[in-house]
C-alpha cells in the first residue's frame, strides 16, 4: 500500500522516502518488545491471563475457547505498536511515519505543538491540547531521545 507525501523529488511514497539516502534525513526504527523485553514478558503474561479469564467466564467450552483466543487477538491488535516495529522518518519537509498497520505524514508548517518527554512525543497540527485531536503523529525516540528532540523542535521552528 502506498501512501502520497510530501514531495520530494522523483518520489511519490513513504517506501520512496525511506529509501532516500541524504545526510539531512534522519530515520529510525522504534521496537518496544525488543527494547524493553522485561515489559514484554509482563504484557504478554497480561494478555494471557485476560484470555484465560475471559475463556473460563464463558459457560460453552468451545465458544469460551474462541472468546478467550479472540480476547488475545483483540488486545494483540490494539497494542500493536508495542509487539511490531515502527518506522520513522525526518527530513527538510516533514515527518514520516510506518506504524505496523498503517502509516502517516505531516509537512513541519503544519505542525503547532510538541509535548515530550525523554521517550517520546506527539506531534500536532492543534495549537491546543484537545481529546478529539488524532491527526498527530505518535512519536517514540527509543535511546535516540537527544538527538531527535532538538531537530525536531528546529525543524518547527524554521517552518512555522
Amino acid at each position: 500500500m502506498s501512501c502520497p507525501v510530501w514531495s520530494s523529488p522523483g518520489t511519490d511514497t513513504l517506501g520512496d522516502l525511506m529509501m532516500e539516502s541524504d545526510p539531512d534525513i534522519l530515520e529510525w526504527t522504534i521496537h518496544p518488545l525488543r527494547e524493553q523485553p522485561g515489559r514484554a514478558v509482563l504484557v504478554l503474561l497480561a494478555m494471557l491471563v485476560s484470555g484465560l479469564m475471559v475463556t473460563l467466564s464463558v459457560p460453552d467450552p468451545q465458544f469460551g475457547l474462541m472468546a478467550g483466543g479472540a480476547a488475545i487477538f483483540f488486545l494483540f491488535l490494539t497494542l500493536n505498536r508495542f509487539f511490531l516495529p515502527s518506522r520513522y522518518r525526518l527530513d527538510a519537509n516533514g515527518i514520516a511515519v510506518r506504524y505496523p498497520f498503517g502509516s502517516k505524514s505531516l509537512r513541519w508548517k503544519e505542525l503547532r505543538r510538541f509535548p515530550h518527554d525523554h521517550v517520546g512525543g506527539y506531534l500536532t497540527t492543534r495549537a491546543r491540547k484537545g481529546i478529539f485531536d488524532t491527526k498527530g503523529i505518535s512519536v517514540l525516540f527509543g535511546s535516540r531521545g537527544p538527538e531527535i528532540i532538538p531537530r525536531i523542535k528546529s525543524s518547527m521552528e524554521l517552518n512555522s
